[in-house]
């Protein structure tokens, strides 16, 4: 019931944002802005050009909201904006590699601020191995590992929101997973090693 609650409220917004009402615009950007952040980031990996990536996709899915076919989520096309946006600009630039993985935990929505500081603290001890791990594996395995576990879209979304063929797709997570698997495995054993 509340999944239902959530398209119809998703829906009525969209359509206020549709009509150029600036309710429907601000409830898209409070309501995508984290996860959109997330997937530049993941891309881009790099704190400003992922800030001026989600503030340039949304700029232009607003421009475009008329032209919206609603056959799709709102959220998917949204995030296939941020792609592209993201992947032309690692095109235009070399790959730069920085230390700047931590991120700002607020920003990153699957973080849960409810509990405790303990498990706020364990939380973001796992982000970080997540994060080193994912920044080991290449571009393309990163981005729909991203879609799949942390912005929670199914195959077929990720497929739309990324031109990607089904296999294709799914290929990637299978490599995707296991090379995730290996990374931590050694990031933790090289972290108990130190202990």
């Amino acid at each position: 019931m509340v999944f239902k609650r959530k398209i119809k409220r998703d829906e009525y917004f969209l359509g206020k944002a549709i009509r150029g009402e600036r309710e429907g615009l601000e409830y898209l950007v409070d309501e995508y802005q984290n996860m959109a952040y997330t997937i530049a980031f993941k891309i881009v990996r790099n704190n400003e050009d992922a800030e001026e990536i989600v503030q340039d996709s949304f700029v232009k899915a607003f421009r475009s909201l008329g032209d919206f076919k609603k056959t799709a989520k709102f959220s998917s096309w949204l995030y296939r904006i941020v792609c592209n946006t993201a992947l032309t600009k690692i095109s235009t630039r070399k790959p730069v590699i920085t230390c700047d993985i931590y991120d700002d935990v607020e920003r990153n929505e699957y973080v849960d601020h409810g509990n405790a500081t303990w498990n706020l603290l364990l939380e973001s001890d796992r982000k970080k191995y997540i994060d080193l791990a994912l920044s080991k594996m290449k571009d393309e395995d990163r981005l729909i590992i991203t879609l799949y576990y942390i912005a929670e879209k199914s195959v077929s979304e990720i497929i739309e929101i990324t031109g990607i063929q089904r296999s294709a797709v799914k290929m990637r997570l299978l490599r995707g997973r296991k090379q995730l698997e290996t990374e931590l495995k050694i990031l933790l054993q090289t972290e108990t090693k130190e202990l």
